[in-house]
Protein backbone atom coordinates (compact mmCIF):
# COMPACT_ATOMS: atom_id res chain seq x y z
CA UNK A 1 0.00 0.00 0.00
CA UNK A 2 1.98 3.28 -0.63
CA UNK A 3 2.08 6.04 1.72
CA UNK A 4 1.78 8.88 -0.03
CA UNK A 5 1.13 10.72 -3.40
CA UNK A 6 2.23 14.47 -5.02
CA UNK A 7 -0.30 16.69 -5.14
CA UNK A 8 -1.07 20.12 -6.18
CA UNK A 9 -2.77 22.17 -3.71
CA UNK A 10 -5.51 24.14 -5.78
CA UNK A 11 -8.02 27.13 -4.69
CA UNK A 12 -11.80 25.80 -4.41
CA UNK A 13 -14.25 26.00 -7.05
CA UNK A 14 -16.69 28.70 -6.26
CA UNK A 15 -19.84 28.76 -5.66
CA UNK A 16 -19.65 24.52 -5.73
CA UNK A 17 -17.73 24.59 -2.71
CA UNK A 18 -18.99 27.31 -0.81
CA UNK A 19 -18.60 24.59 2.37
CA UNK A 20 -14.55 24.87 2.68
CA UNK A 21 -14.40 28.56 1.71
CA UNK A 22 -13.44 29.32 5.80
CA UNK A 23 -12.60 25.68 6.94
CA UNK A 24 -8.57 26.26 7.41
CA UNK A 25 -9.02 22.32 8.40
CA UNK A 26 -10.83 20.98 5.43
CA UNK A 27 -9.97 20.30 2.10
CA UNK A 28 -11.78 18.03 -1.10
CA UNK A 29 -9.65 15.51 -2.99
CA UNK A 30 -10.23 12.70 -5.99
CA UNK A 31 -11.53 9.61 -3.92
CA UNK A 32 -9.22 6.99 -6.59
CA UNK A 33 -5.93 9.28 -5.12
CA UNK A 34 -7.37 8.28 -1.95
CA UNK A 35 -8.02 4.58 -2.32
CA UNK A 36 -4.67 2.88 -2.47
CA UNK A 37 -3.61 5.10 0.43
CA UNK A 38 -6.21 3.27 2.39
CA UNK A 39 -8.01 6.90 2.79
CA UNK A 40 -11.23 7.97 1.51
CA UNK A 41 -13.83 11.02 1.92
CA UNK A 42 -14.40 12.09 5.47
CA UNK A 43 -10.85 10.70 6.53
CA UNK A 44 -7.92 12.63 7.97
CA UNK A 45 -4.59 13.27 5.79
CA UNK A 46 -1.31 14.72 6.33
CA UNK A 47 -0.18 16.98 3.80
CA UNK A 48 3.58 18.70 3.64
CA UNK A 49 4.52 20.96 1.24
CA UNK A 50 7.03 20.16 -1.12
CA UNK A 51 9.48 23.70 -1.20
CA UNK A 52 8.91 24.14 2.15
CA UNK A 53 8.92 20.91 3.93
CA UNK A 54 8.67 22.40 7.42
CA UNK A 55 5.20 23.16 6.39
CA UNK A 56 2.90 20.55 7.23
CA UNK A 57 -0.52 19.89 8.61
CA UNK A 58 -3.63 17.41 9.22
CA UNK A 59 -6.75 18.24 7.03
CA UNK A 60 -10.23 16.59 7.01
CA UNK A 61 -11.05 15.31 3.29
CA UNK A 62 -14.56 16.98 3.58
CA UNK A 63 -15.89 16.18 0.46
CA UNK A 64 -14.81 14.59 -3.28
CA UNK A 65 -13.46 16.88 -5.53
CA UNK A 66 -15.64 19.01 -8.26
CA UNK A 67 -17.10 16.84 -11.18
CA UNK A 68 -15.07 18.95 -13.38
CA UNK A 69 -11.89 17.92 -11.43
CA UNK A 70 -13.41 14.02 -11.32
CA UNK A 71 -14.00 13.73 -15.04
CA UNK A 72 -10.44 14.94 -16.11
CA UNK A 73 -7.61 12.13 -14.91
CA UNK A 74 -5.30 14.84 -15.25
CA UNK A 75 -6.36 16.67 -12.33
CA UNK A 76 -6.28 13.10 -10.30
CA UNK A 77 -4.22 14.76 -8.15
CA UNK A 78 -5.80 18.28 -7.48
CA UNK A 79 -6.53 18.92 -3.78
CA UNK A 80 -8.37 22.21 -3.37
CA UNK A 81 -8.56 24.09 -0.22
CA UNK A 82 -9.69 27.77 0.62
CA UNK A 83 -7.43 30.51 1.45
CA UNK A 84 -7.05 29.71 5.19
CA UNK A 85 -6.46 26.18 4.13
CA UNK A 86 -3.51 27.35 2.23
CA UNK A 87 -2.38 29.40 4.84
CA UNK A 88 -2.12 26.33 6.87
CA UNK A 89 0.59 25.42 4.94
CA UNK A 90 1.85 28.65 5.30
CA UNK A 91 0.86 30.09 1.84
CA UNK A 92 -2.30 31.70 -0.12
CA UNK A 93 -0.78 30.82 -2.92
CA UNK A 94 -1.22 27.40 -5.10
CA UNK A 95 1.69 25.24 -4.57
CA UNK A 96 2.77 21.41 -4.82
CA UNK A 97 2.86 19.46 -2.26
CA UNK A 98 2.48 15.43 -0.85
CA UNK A 99 -0.50 13.93 0.83
CA UNK A 100 0.56 11.01 3.35
CA UNK A 101 -1.93 8.68 4.44
CA UNK A 102 -0.17 8.27 8.32
CA UNK A 103 -1.90 10.99 10.31
CA UNK A 104 -0.38 10.31 13.54
CA UNK A 105 3.61 10.39 14.45
CA UNK A 106 5.18 7.57 16.99
CA UNK A 107 4.83 8.83 20.26
CA UNK A 108 8.22 10.05 21.90
CA UNK A 109 9.89 7.84 24.20
CA UNK A 110 10.18 8.46 28.11
CA UNK A 111 12.03 11.84 28.49
CA UNK A 112 12.36 12.43 24.49
CA UNK A 113 11.08 16.02 23.34
CA UNK A 114 8.19 16.41 22.03
CA UNK A 115 9.56 19.16 18.87
CA UNK A 116 7.31 19.10 16.29
CA UNK A 117 4.85 15.85 16.35
CA UNK A 118 1.24 14.59 16.62
CA UNK A 119 0.27 11.73 18.52
CA UNK A 120 -2.25 9.21 20.33
CA UNK A 121 -1.88 8.17 23.82
CA UNK A 122 -4.29 5.66 25.13
CA UNK A 123 -4.43 4.03 28.36
CA UNK A 124 -7.37 0.58 28.31
CA UNK A 125 -7.56 -2.85 29.84
CA UNK A 126 -8.96 -4.04 26.46
CA UNK A 127 -12.66 -4.76 27.91
CA UNK A 128 -13.76 -2.26 30.46
CA UNK A 129 -16.76 -0.36 29.13
CA UNK A 130 -17.87 1.94 32.28
CA UNK A 131 -15.74 5.26 31.05
CA UNK A 132 -13.68 6.61 28.89
CA UNK A 133 -12.23 10.14 29.24
CA UNK A 134 -10.63 11.63 25.89
CA UNK A 135 -9.20 15.25 24.99
CA UNK A 136 -8.72 15.11 20.84
CA UNK A 137 -6.86 18.15 21.49
CA UNK A 138 -4.34 18.00 24.06
CA UNK A 139 -0.16 18.93 23.89
CA UNK A 140 -0.29 23.03 23.08
CA UNK A 141 -3.53 22.32 20.52
CA UNK A 142 -5.93 23.06 23.44
CA UNK A 143 -3.50 22.94 26.84
CA UNK A 144 -3.95 20.91 30.05
CA UNK A 145 -7.18 19.14 28.55
CA UNK A 146 -5.07 16.06 27.68
CA UNK A 147 -3.96 15.96 31.69
CA UNK A 148 -7.46 16.59 32.83
CA UNK A 149 -8.62 13.16 30.83
CA UNK A 150 -5.55 11.62 32.36
CA UNK A 151 -6.05 12.57 36.11
CA UNK A 152 -9.63 11.57 35.64
CA UNK A 153 -8.65 8.13 34.50
CA UNK A 154 -5.91 7.62 36.85
CA UNK A 155 -8.00 8.72 39.85
CA UNK A 156 -10.92 6.63 39.11
CA UNK A 157 -8.67 3.29 38.90
CA UNK A 158 -6.89 3.94 41.93
CA UNK A 159 -10.84 4.40 43.84
CA UNK A 160 -11.21 0.59 42.42
CA UNK A 161 -13.09 2.49 39.09
CA UNK A 162 -12.39 0.92 35.16
CA UNK A 163 -11.67 3.68 33.72
CA UNK A 164 -9.70 4.10 29.58
CA UNK A 165 -8.13 6.78 28.41
CA UNK A 166 -7.63 8.48 25.20
CA UNK A 167 -5.43 11.52 23.85
CA UNK A 168 -4.00 13.56 21.22
CA UNK A 169 -1.34 15.56 21.94
CA UNK A 170 0.10 18.08 19.22
CA UNK A 171 3.00 20.27 18.81
CA UNK A 172 4.15 23.27 17.02
CA UNK A 173 6.96 25.56 16.52
CA UNK A 174 7.95 28.84 14.76
CA UNK A 175 6.02 28.47 11.32
CA UNK A 176 3.45 26.99 12.86
CA UNK A 177 1.80 26.72 16.17
CA UNK A 178 0.11 23.41 17.33
CA UNK A 179 -3.65 23.80 16.69
CA UNK A 180 -2.94 25.55 13.16
CA UNK A 181 -1.11 22.25 12.38
CA UNK A 182 -3.11 19.57 14.43
CA UNK A 183 -6.63 20.58 15.22
CA UNK A 184 -9.56 18.84 14.10
CA UNK A 185 -12.97 19.03 14.21
CA UNK A 186 -14.42 16.38 16.84
CA UNK A 187 -17.43 15.61 14.73
CA UNK A 188 -14.70 15.25 12.23
CA UNK A 189 -12.38 12.70 13.78
CA UNK A 190 -12.52 9.51 11.79
CA UNK A 191 -11.02 6.60 13.62
CA UNK A 192 -9.20 5.13 10.57
CA UNK A 193 -7.06 7.98 10.63
CA UNK A 194 -6.05 6.97 14.26
CA UNK A 195 -4.90 3.40 15.08
CA UNK A 196 -5.72 3.91 19.10
CA UNK A 197 -8.83 5.44 18.30
CA UNK A 198 -9.94 2.49 15.88
CA UNK A 199 -9.24 0.15 18.67
CA UNK A 200 -11.57 1.77 20.91
CA UNK A 201 -14.49 2.62 18.74
CA UNK A 202 -15.68 -0.49 18.35
CA UNK A 203 -16.53 -1.27 22.56
CA UNK A 204 -19.32 1.34 23.35
CA UNK A 205 -18.57 2.98 27.30
CA UNK A 206 -21.60 3.74 29.33
CA UNK A 207 -20.08 7.33 30.08
CA UNK A 208 -17.47 9.35 28.51
CA UNK A 209 -16.11 12.99 28.91
CA UNK A 210 -14.52 14.98 26.58
CA UNK A 211 -11.87 17.57 27.95
CA UNK A 212 -11.21 20.78 25.07
CA UNK A 213 -10.42 24.26 25.58
CA UNK A 214 -11.88 27.41 23.46
CA UNK A 215 -10.75 31.20 23.09
CA UNK A 216 -13.42 33.25 25.32
CA UNK A 217 -15.34 35.83 23.96
CA UNK A 218 -16.70 38.60 26.53
CA UNK A 219 -20.30 37.63 26.41
CA UNK A 220 -19.63 33.49 26.84
CA UNK A 221 -19.03 31.39 30.09
CA UNK A 222 -15.81 29.61 30.96
CA UNK A 223 -17.15 25.99 30.96
CA UNK A 224 -19.59 24.14 28.58
CA UNK A 225 -21.38 21.59 29.19
CA UNK A 226 -22.39 19.89 26.45
CA UNK A 227 -22.79 16.45 24.39
CA UNK A 228 -25.57 13.76 24.01
CA UNK A 229 -25.65 12.87 27.98
CA UNK A 230 -29.09 13.14 29.88
CA UNK A 231 -29.57 16.76 31.63
CA UNK A 232 -29.27 15.14 35.18
CA UNK A 233 -25.89 14.39 34.66
CA UNK A 234 -24.83 17.65 33.32
CA UNK A 235 -26.33 18.93 36.08
CA UNK A 236 -24.47 16.69 38.45
CA UNK A 237 -21.58 18.27 36.42
CA UNK A 238 -22.27 21.70 36.65
CA UNK A 239 -23.34 21.46 40.48
CA UNK A 240 -19.70 20.10 41.68
CA UNK A 241 -18.25 22.63 39.30
CA UNK A 242 -19.90 25.13 41.06
CA UNK A 243 -19.20 24.00 44.54
CA UNK A 244 -15.35 24.26 43.91
CA UNK A 245 -16.29 28.51 43.75
CA UNK A 246 -13.57 29.21 41.25
CA UNK A 247 -13.75 32.48 39.76
CA UNK A 248 -15.31 31.35 36.77
CA UNK A 249 -18.81 31.25 34.90
CA UNK A 250 -20.47 27.26 34.63
CA UNK A 251 -23.37 26.72 31.78
CA UNK A 252 -25.20 23.66 30.61
CA UNK A 253 -25.23 24.35 26.45
CA UNK A 254 -28.27 24.56 25.03
CA UNK A 255 -29.47 25.15 21.24
CA UNK A 256 -28.86 29.45 21.72
CA UNK A 257 -25.34 28.31 22.14
CA UNK A 258 -22.54 27.90 19.56
CA UNK A 259 -22.69 24.26 18.42
CA UNK A 260 -19.04 23.59 19.50
CA UNK A 261 -20.31 24.62 22.70
CA UNK A 262 -23.17 21.78 22.59
CA UNK A 263 -21.77 19.13 21.67
CA UNK A 264 -24.79 17.39 21.11
CA UNK A 265 -24.63 15.90 17.27
CA UNK A 266 -23.88 11.99 17.20
CA UNK A 267 -21.01 12.69 14.79
CA UNK A 268 -19.12 14.27 18.09
CA UNK A 269 -16.20 11.80 18.44
CA UNK A 270 -17.41 11.38 22.56
CA UNK A 271 -20.99 10.42 21.79
CA UNK A 272 -19.52 7.97 19.30
CA UNK A 273 -17.80 6.29 21.99
CA UNK A 274 -20.02 6.51 25.04
CA UNK A 275 -23.75 6.07 25.40
CA UNK A 276 -23.57 9.15 27.87
CA UNK A 277 -21.05 11.30 26.34
CA UNK A 278 -20.51 14.58 27.86
CA UNK A 279 -18.67 17.52 26.11
CA UNK A 280 -16.82 19.60 28.24
CA UNK A 281 -15.50 23.36 27.07
CA UNK A 282 -13.21 25.59 28.98
CA UNK A 283 -11.87 28.67 28.71
CA UNK A 284 -7.91 29.02 29.42
CA UNK A 285 -9.03 31.00 32.84
CA UNK A 286 -11.10 27.29 33.64
CA UNK A 287 -8.20 25.49 32.46
CA UNK A 288 -5.72 27.24 34.81
CA UNK A 289 -7.86 25.00 37.50
CA UNK A 290 -7.43 22.17 35.60
CA UNK A 291 -6.28 19.58 38.36
CA UNK A 292 -9.78 21.12 40.49
CA UNK A 293 -11.86 20.48 37.46
CA UNK A 294 -11.16 17.19 36.54
CA UNK A 295 -11.08 16.19 40.34
CA UNK A 296 -14.38 17.47 40.59
CA UNK A 297 -15.69 15.66 37.79
CA UNK A 298 -14.39 12.45 39.15
CA UNK A 299 -16.75 12.80 42.11
CA UNK A 300 -19.28 12.48 39.76
CA UNK A 301 -18.53 8.56 38.53
CA UNK A 302 -17.00 7.42 41.59
CA UNK A 303 -20.46 6.29 42.01
CA UNK A 304 -21.43 2.60 42.70
CA UNK A 305 -25.24 2.84 41.51
CA UNK A 306 -23.35 4.49 38.09
CA UNK A 307 -21.13 1.52 38.04
CA UNK A 308 -24.19 -1.09 38.82
CA UNK A 309 -26.58 1.15 35.91
CA UNK A 310 -23.40 0.06 33.69
CA UNK A 311 -23.07 -3.19 34.58
CA UNK A 312 -27.12 -3.82 33.97
CA UNK A 313 -27.24 -2.17 30.72
CA UNK A 314 -24.34 -4.45 29.66
CA UNK A 315 -25.91 -7.67 30.58
CA UNK A 316 -29.30 -6.07 28.35
CA UNK A 317 -26.87 -5.78 25.05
Amino acid sequence: MPAEYDAQILKLRLPEQDALKNDAERCSADPTMLSPLGRAVGHQVRIKRKDVPGFFAVYTVKQANPPADLSDPGRANVVRTGQTGRERLGATDEMAAVVHRTVVDTAPLPGEPNEVRFFEVAEDNGKQTYLIAIAPHGGAIEEHTDEEAEQVRRELVSQGYPASTWTCKGYGDDLKGASDRWHITSGDLHPASFPQLQRLITRKFCYGVAFHGFSKRPSEADVYIGGGAAQSLKRAIKKVLEALNLPMKIQIATTTDDPKFQGSSPENIINRLAAQGVHIEQSAQARKFSKDIARAIVTVYRSRSRSLFCAWMKLLR
